[in-house]
C-alpha cells in the first residue's frame, strides 16, 4: 500500500500549521460555494498543500477533496480529503475543527487520520487494526483507544450534530426520540462526536447533511477501534448524507428507532 501513516502524519502537521495561521483572524476571507456552504482561505490552502504532497510522495494515488473535486482518473487508491471539517466552527471561532484524511483502495476505506489543530488531538487507524490517539502538545503522548463496553441504550451517552436547520434530518422527531432513551446527550457535531465514540467516551453518534469527505476517515477510525459505522439503512455509502456510529453493541436498535417514521402504521 503506497500511503503510509508516516506520510499522512507529516501532511496533517502541515495542515494544522496552516489552520492555526488563519484561525481567529479578523480579516479571514470567506466565500460562499454553489451549495451555499462556506469556504475560507485555510480550506483552499490546506487542500492545495495536500494535493501537492500526494503528487510528490505517491504519484500514482488519486485525490478526492471537498474544494477541488476528484482527480483520481484510473487510480486504484485515492486519498479523500476534508481540509477543514467544521468550517462554520472555524469561521465563528469555535475550536472544534479538523483535517480529515482517508485512504480508499479498490473502493474500500482502509485507513483514516483526523487531526484537530486547536486541541492538538490526533486519531489514526486502519480497518481491522488498532486505533491510536495522541495529544501532540505533550510530545506525542500516544495511546490506543477502543469503544466502550456499555450494551444498553438506557445506559448510553449519545452525541449528535444539528437537530434543526440545513445540517439536520427532515425528521428530527426520530432523533429526539432516540436521544430521549439515552442517559445523557451532548450536541458536539462534526468529526468530534464520532471520535468520542471511538475513544469510549460515549456509545453512539449521529449526524446528517454530510458529504463523502466528511464520512470516510470516520468510518476507518471508529471501526478500527471496534465500533460500527453505517448509514440510516444499515449499509454504508460515501454518497449518503447520514452517519451513525456506535460501539456496535446495540447498533441495530439505534437504526430501528431512527427509521420508525418509515415503518408502516397499523
Amino acid at each position: 500500500m503506497p500511503i503510509n501513516f508516516d506520510g499522512l502524519h507529516e501532511i496533517a502537521t502541515e495542515a494544522d500549521r496552516i489552520a492555526m495561521h488563519y484561525f481567529m483572524r479578523r480579516n479571514l476571507k470567506v466565500e460562499s460555494k454553489v451549495d451555499h456552504s462556506p469556504v475560507t482561505q485555510a480550506d483552499l490552502e490546506i487542500e492545495k498543500m495536500v494535493r501537492q504532497a500526494v503528487k510528490d510522495r505517491w504519484p500514482n494515488v488519486g485525490v478526492f477533496g471537498e474544494e477541488f473535486g476528484d482527480e483520481s482518473d484510473a487510480a486504484v487508491t485515492r486519498l479523500i480529503v476534508d481540509p477543514i471539517d467544521g468550517t462554520r466552527n472555524f469561521i465563528r471561532g469555535v475550536p472544534f475543527f479538523a483535517t480529515l484524511l482517508a485512504v480508499e483502495h479498490h473502493g474500500e476505506i482502509i485507513k483514516g487520520l483526523i487531526s484537530a489543530a486547536y486541541s492538538a488531538e490526533r486519531w489514526w487507524g486502519a480497518r481491522g487494526s488498532n486505533v491510536h490517539m495522541a495529544l501532540y502538545r505533550s510530545r506525542w503522548d500516544e495511546h490506543q483507544i477502543h469503544v466502550s463496553g456499555i450494551a444498553r441504550i438506557d445506559e448510553a451517552q449519545a452525541f449528535h450534530g444539528s437537530l434543526f436547520g440545513c445540517e439536520a434530518t427532515l425528521t428530527p422527531e426520530t432523533v429526539i426520540d432516540l436521544l430521549s432513551k439515552t442517559v445523557r446527550q451532548r450536541g458536539v457535531g462534526d468529526y468530534y462526536l464520532h471520535m468520542l465514540v471511538a475513544s469510549g467516551a460515549g456509545e453512539l453518534g449521529i449526524d446528517f447533511g454530510l458529504k463523502p469527505w466528511d464520512k470516510a476517515a470516520l468510518k476507518a477510525i471508529v471501526e478500527g477501534a471496534g465500533g460500527r459505522v453505517t448509514d440510516l439503512d444499515g449499509g454504508f455509502s460515501l454518497n449518503s448524507d447520514s452517519i451513525v456510529s456506535s460501539n456496535g453493541l446495540f447498533h441495530d436498535e439505534i437504526l430501528g428507532i431512527l427509521n420508525q417514521s418509515n415503518q408502516p402504521q397499523n
